[in-house]
C-alpha cells in the first residue's frame, strides 16, 4: 500500500493519516473495521489484550466495579479516540484491569496485537501517533 492508498478511516486520526513509512502503512492495510450495538462489553477485568482499538464513530465507556459493587467510570473513548488502557496492556504485555462498554452503536477499527507492536517498534509515524494519544490521555486523567 501507498501513502496515496491510505485506508479512509485515517482521516479521524490526524496524526495516524501522516504515516508514510512501509511499515506503518503495512499496519494500516492490516486493520480490520468493526461495528459493536450498544451495551457490547468490549473487554472485561482478566481478559487478554489481543487488538488495538481505534473508534471512528460512537462511545465506550472504561469502568471497574468497587468491592461494594459500585461501577466507577474511569474515562470514555470517544470518536477519533483510542483507549489508553488498551494501550497500556499491549505495551506491558498485561491483562485488562477494568470493563470497556459501548455506551452507544460504536464503529472503529482493530489493529492485530502483533501488528501494533511491529509498528511500535519500526513505524515512526505510528509510534507518534500511539504515544501523542496515550500521552494526551494520561495528561487528562
Amino acid at each position: 500500500m501507498t501513502a496515496a492508498q491510505k485506508p479512509h478511516w485515517t482521516r479521524h486520526f490526524p496524526t495516524l493519516d501522516q504515516v508514510d513509512d512501509p511499515t506503518g502503512l503495512g499496519v494500516l492495510a492490516d486493520a480490520r473495521e468493526i461495528q459493536a450495538p450498544e451495551g457490547t462489553v468490549v473487554f472485561r477485568p482478566g481478559s487478554v489484550c489481543e487488538q488495538y482499538l481505534l473508534v471512528t464513530e460512537g462511545s465506550v465507556r472504561v469502568q471497574q466495579t468497587s468491592s461494594s459493587g459500585r461501577e466507577i467510570v474511569l474515562y470514555r473513548v470517544q470518536t477519533g479516540e483510542s483507549c489508553v488502557l488498551t494501550t497500556s496492556c499491549l505495551l506491558g504485555g498485561n491483562r485488562y484491569g477494568a470493563e470497556g462498554i459501548c455506551e452507544t452503536p460504536v464503529n472503529g477499527i482493530a489493529i492485530p496485537a502483533p501488528r501494533f507492536m511491529e509498528g511500535i517498534e519500526s513505524s515512526p509515524g505510528f509510534r507518534r501517533f500511539v504515544f501523542q494519544g496515550y500521552g494526551h490521555r494520561i495528561a487528562e486523567l
